[in-house]
């Protein structure tokens, strides 16, 4: 109980020093192509035959992003995340953690959520990241302030957090998802959630009317506390009137983000899903799965990688005896909130070895991308892509 303390007081005291709005934070964040400081590619370098050509858009320079988010603590949770992992998809699980919730909130957790806990542990074992949905899930309409000040109580926004630190070996809750999308449009309440500590939160966009079924989103939000997605997999559910259940129209729309390079944010609540080889469900996770050329990640990881990308400075280090080149890779940033590796692409000759802090970095085949701190180096032809955890110097030999 002391530790799950701890843990909770360094999440909000991690803040500190940060910016605390998505709008603020944008205006920090670089181009899209995250080009490195013009430091990085000293000539002396270029002539050993070794150039830093920058940081990679996406980790493990991958070609697209698959990321997947999930809401409410049904009985169905468990299935979906077999499901997920039988294809090799990961997703952000958003669980609202009361034990006894009201009454009139008792079918986000048909059966208690204290039934699923150790499914989730496992999960996050497995690369998947669980997020807060709040504790009881409030879910009243209209929006108001007055109801948004009462609903976002610290007991829902920071007490949902304590109860995945202390539920789970999870290090840190990244991500948090509005109950119904409320209150995602109000600035007093997206502030209240970075105060909180974390740093990505996913709205649910006008369901009355349909909005919430293809926002189209295909790339980070320009407001990381107000994030939509690119689409709806699911049956017709909530106050919704029609939803989006043909595979092709899935996979079509997953085809377009894919080739376009962006991200492919797909959302649904295991209630409302057909499982099974021949549901819709599972033949779309069919169809995006197993690609070499995908990251396949989490929600609060994605966009923590997006922050740790921008504020990592490389810079052209003094190599000792006998490397070619070294590299500085440092960053201010919290590396226990942030704690995920960057890649970074080189031009470097067949047969160099790279070490990291004086560790080998093993080389990776090529395929998929399914964890976020991982170290190693990747050939590509004439390309190097090493990817490590900043704060190290890279060594190349």
């Amino acid at each position: 109980m002391e530790n799950s303390r701890i843990r909770m007081k360094n999440q909000v005291r991690r803040l500190a020093g940060r910016n605390r709005t998505g709008a603020v934070m944008l205006a920090v964040l670089c181009v899209p192509a995250l080009l490195v400081h013009a430091a990085c590619s000293a000539s002396s370098y270029q002539e050993n035959g070794i150039r830093l050509v920058g940081k990679t858009r996406y980790l493990n320079n991958a070609r697209a992003v698959v990321t997947h988010t999930i809401d409410d603590s049904t009985k169905h949770v468990p299935s979906i995340i077999d499901a997920m992992d039988k294809y090799g998809i990961k997703g952000t699980l958003f669980i609202s953690t009361e034990q006894d919730p009201p009454v009139e909130e008792r079918f986000f957790t048909q059966l208690q959520v204290w039934n699923l806990w150790p499914r989730l542990e496992q999960a996050i074992e497995d690369g998947h990241e669980i997020g807060s949905h709040s504790k009881t899930h409030p879910c009243r309409r209209p929006d108001t302030d007055e109801y948004c000040s009462a609903a976002y109580t610290d007991h829902e926004v920071s007490g949902s957090r304590d109860d995945i630190l202390r539920r789970t070996k999870q290090p840190y809750v990244w991500s948090w998802c509005y109950p119904c999308g409320h209150c995602a449009n109000h600035e007093f309440i997206r502030k209240r959630i970075a105060d909180a500590g974390y740093i990505v939160a996913r709205s649910y966009p006008d369901e009355p009317n349909n909005g919430h079924l293809v926002p189209d989103l295909r790339t980070w939000a320009p407001d990381f506390f107000n994030a939509a997605y690119t689409q709806v997999v699911q049956k017709r559910g909530g106050s919704a009137t029609s939803e989006i259940i043909d595979v092709e129209v899935l996979n079509r729309r997953f085809g377009e983000v894919y080739e376009g390079g962006g991200i492919y944010h797909f959302l649904s609540h295991p209630q409302w899903l057909d499982l099974g080889p021949e549901g819709f469900y599972e033949r779309h996770l069919s169809h995006i799965a197993g690609r070499s050329d995908v990251w396949y990640g989490p929600m609060g990881p994605l966009y923590a990688y997006r922050t740790l990308a921008d504020q990592t400075e490389v810079t052209a280090g003094r190599a000792p005896g006998g490397a070619r080149a070294a590299f500085d890779v440092s960053t201010k940033l919290d590396t226990k909130i942030y704690n995920g590796s960057i890649t970074l692409e080189f031009e470097a000759p067949a047969g160099m070895m790279v070490t990291s802090s004086g560790t080998r970095l093993a080389e990776r085949p090529a395929g998929p991308t399914d964890r976020w701190t991982g170290e190693y180096v990747r050939r590509d032809g004439s390309r190097l892509y090493v990817t490590v955890k900043p704060n190290t110097t890279l060594e190349f030999r």
